[in-house]
Formats: structure tokens, C-alpha cells, sequence
């Protein structure tokens, strides 16, 4: 009698639109070091597959999936193997391995160092989503669009707003590959090249940027009853990494006393490793405006 299969194959679309409509996934790579430098999936954890048995403690068994990646599909089914004799489910080789990803792509080892091209939408919002009312949504400064196509899965109508115009076509990309479009604008409000318009958003989110003035701009930019969700790095993130300039990192408290006039929601200040294993600082705010 043949064996049971402990794991499934996935299709890389099936999982780029995992990743991006925000459903948890563990994305463990058993390529060699140098394969994995040259080209992987952003959020990815290193275990080659030589390693993988002496390492086989360092995968997240947690019950979140996990998906093995290899260059073709060839080592992760072998790894496959190794990880379901050690219990680790649910299992997922990627069909085709890395070079059927059909997503963005990051370089490098990417320890203690900002990802570029996320594809999965922020934890803060997505565990804080059932806060926003429905309605127009302005993600600012959305980098290549992981929050904002996130918020056009769940049916918002959304804009995003970048001043690197290579983010910007990166995002439109994005969202056309997965079928939900963004309006996606290049604008800086920093240099007057975007102006949020008065009362025209239901719900507005800001992650990984701080520009003091956009606190009036964000007051005046939702509508009444209309839902703010702003993360950013603390003046103690910078013990770790960049950003580190004082002036691009909150106080502690800040967002609150910004927003205290506002029913806060959700607030939270915390230091510790981020879902990539890098260490970081961040207070994060959902806050309504009155109504």
C-alpha cells in the first residue's frame, strides 16, 4: 500500500493571492544560499535543504500552512517529505517551485533590512479590519500596494498614493494581476504635489511614514464617523535600524495625543521581532473621527 500524502501542491497564483488577500502562510525556501540572494519571495525564511533536518525546529509548526519553495519543485518535495515525518502541517509545495512565481521578487538576505516588495497586507490592519466602516479608502504612501490591494479584495474602493513613481506602476500591476484595481497616483504631500481632498474617504491608512503636517490633512481628509489606521516606527526603532532620523520616528504616546479627541479604537506601543524576525519598534492607532 502506498504511503499517504501529507501535502498538497499549490499553484503560484493561488499562492500570490493567498499572500495578498492576507491569508497567514509560512513561506520557507530550501534553496541553497546563493539561489536564494539572486532571487525569492518576499517574507521568505532560508532553510536549505541540506540543513533542513538539523534545522527542522526553526519552522513555524504553529498550524499556520506552510508553503516549501525550490527552484523547479524538485527539493521541496523531498523536504516536503522531512517535514511531515516531524508533524509540521498543513504542508504546501509550490508547483513548479520559484521559477512559476509569478509575484514581485526580493534580493539579497534580506536580515534586519526593510522588504521592499511586500505582497502580504499589514497584521495591524488585517486584525483590525472589522473596524472600518465600508466606503472609499485612501492608502497613503502605499509603497507597491500590499495594504491597498488588500482593502480592494475586501471591496473597497480604493486610491493609493506614492511619490515613487516606480511603486506606483509596480502597485497597478499588482492589483490588475488579481483582479481588483486601485486608483493608483503618483503625489507627495511633502512637496505639494498631492493634497488630500476635504471629507472624501471613509476610511484612511498610513504605514511606515510620518510627516507631522498629514495629522491635520488626515482630520480634514476623512469623513465624520470615518476610520484612521496609522502605524509607524518609534523614536526606540531606531536602536535598531533605519529609519533613524528623530524626525521620521513618533514620540512615545503621540499618535494618541494626536487623536485624542477622537473615539480611539485600537492602540498599541510595542518593541519586539516582526512576523520576518527582525527586531522593531511601532505604535499603531485606529482611531473615528466624530461624527
Amino acid at each position: 500500500m502506498a504511503p499517504e500524502k501529507r501535502y498538497e501542491q499549490l499553484e503560484g497564483e493561488e499562492l500570490y493571492r493567498r499572500l495578498a488577500t492576507g491569508r497567514p502562510m509560512v513561506l520557507l525556501d530550501v534553496r541553497t544560499e546563493a539561489e536564494f540572494i539572486e532571487g525569492h519571495i518576499p517574507g521568505s525564511k532560508l532553510i536549505p535543504l541540506q540543513n533542513l533536518d538539523a534545522r527542522v525546529a526553526e519552522v513555524p509548526n504553529s498550524g499556520t500552512p506552510i508553503t516549501v519553495i525550490s527552484e523547479s519543485g524538485q527539493r521541496s518535495t523531498n523536504a516536503c517529505k522531512l517535514l511531515a515525518e516531524n508533524d509540521c502541517n498543513p504542508l504546501f509545495d509550490l508547483k513548479g517551485g520559484f521559477k512559476g512565481w509569478p509575484g514581485p521578487v526580493s534580493t539579497g538576505l534580506e536580515a534586519g533590512t526593510y522588504h521592499q516588495h511586500g505582497i502580504t497586507p499589514s497584521s495591524f490592519l488585517v486584525k483590525n479590519f472589522d473596524l472600518l466602516p465600508k466606503g472609499v479608502a485612501l492608502d497613503f504612501v502605499m509603497g507597491e500596494g500590499r495594504n491597498a490591494i488588500y482593502l480592494a479584495t475586501r471591496g473597497f474602493d480604493v486610491d493609493g498614493v506614492d511619490p515613487d513613481p516606480k511603486a506606483v506602476e509596480h502597485a497597478r500591476i499588482a492589483s490588475r494581476k488579481l483582479g481588483v484595481p486601485i486608483r493608483a497616483i503618483v503625489g507627495n504631500v511633502e512637496d505639494g504635489t498631492y493634497i488630500i481632498p476635504i471629507e472624501s474617504y471613509d476610511v484612511i491608512i498610513v504605514f511606515n511614514y510620518l510627516h507631522r503636517p498629514l495629522f491635520r490633512d488626515i482630520r480634514d481628509g476623512l469623513v465624520p464617523g470615518g476610520v484612521l489606521v496609522y502605524q509607524t516606527y518609534t523614536a526606540e526603532h531606531a536602536r535598531f535600524r533605519r529609519p533613524n532620523d528623530p524626525e521620521a520616528l513618533l514620540e512615545p504616546e503621540e499618535l494618541r495625543k494626536q487623536f485624542s479627541d477622537w473615539e480611539i479604537l485600537r492602540y498599541r506601543e510595542l518593541t519586539g521581532a516582526s512576523r520576518e524576525g527582525d527586531m522593531r519598534a511601532v505604535a499603531g492607532i485606529v482611531a473615528r473621527k466624530p461624527a
